[in-house]
């Protein structure tokens, strides 16, 4: 029985959307440090700030949760800056690569609608302490000496974009990664 519900079932979360040119100015920022080591950067197309993570969930729940997109229309798009590069650590190794952004109060009530109205429907989304950044690079194994500080210290000029669109994306895991598919996207409001 479990196979066919995982047959059913698809990995789901919801993004807001960066627009291409802010993504680009960020592109060249990363890669305007230099850093001996080789590494596999997220691509431009995956770079997006994650509002809620699903998971995998059963299909039939899909036109429950674009329900629930369809409700951020009351937000009104708002105004973020990316402004440096921080880590998020385990076991004091950094694993995570991120950008950091200066963001409005709107997004966390965005996180938070979207969490209580998901959860009314019995869809759960993760429920860690939100902290708005966009992943740049997972870091699997050491990194060289030096590393950490190439990247905290390099300052790059800050990069403002409009906040406008929330997405519905579906990830699937294959050997080379994950590939996301836009299921819905909601424009809000200026």
């Amino acid at each position: 029985m479990e196979q066919k519900d995982k047959l059913h079932s698809r990995r789901l979360f919801i993004a807001l959307d960066i627009p291409e040119d802010a993504k680009a100015k960020l592109l060249l920022s990363r890669d305007a440090v230099q850093l001996k080591g080789k590494y596999r950067w997220e691509a431009m197309d995956k770079i997006h700030l994650t509002l809620n993570f699903i998971g995998d969930v059963e299909e039939d729940k899909i036109p429950l949760i674009n329900k629930v997109l369809d409700e951020t229309l009351r937000f009104k798009s708002f105004h973020c800056k990316i402004t440096r590069f921080g880590f998020f650590f385990k076991s004091g190794d950094p694993k995570i690569l991120y950008a950091v952004l200066e963001v409005d109060r709107s997004i966390y009530e965005i996180e938070k609608f979207l969490s209580e109205r998901l959860k009314n429907f019995d869809i759960l989304t993760d429920r860690k302490p939100y902290k708005p950044h966009l992943t740049l690079l997972k870091i699997k194994g050491k990194t060289e000496e030096g590393f950490i500080e190439s990247i905290t210290s390099y300052k790059f000029e800050t990069i403002s974009f409009l906040a406008q669109e929330i997405v519905l994306y579906e990830s699937a895991l294959n050997v080379t990664g994950s590939t996301y598919k836009r299921l819905k996207t909601i424009y809000l409001s200026t």
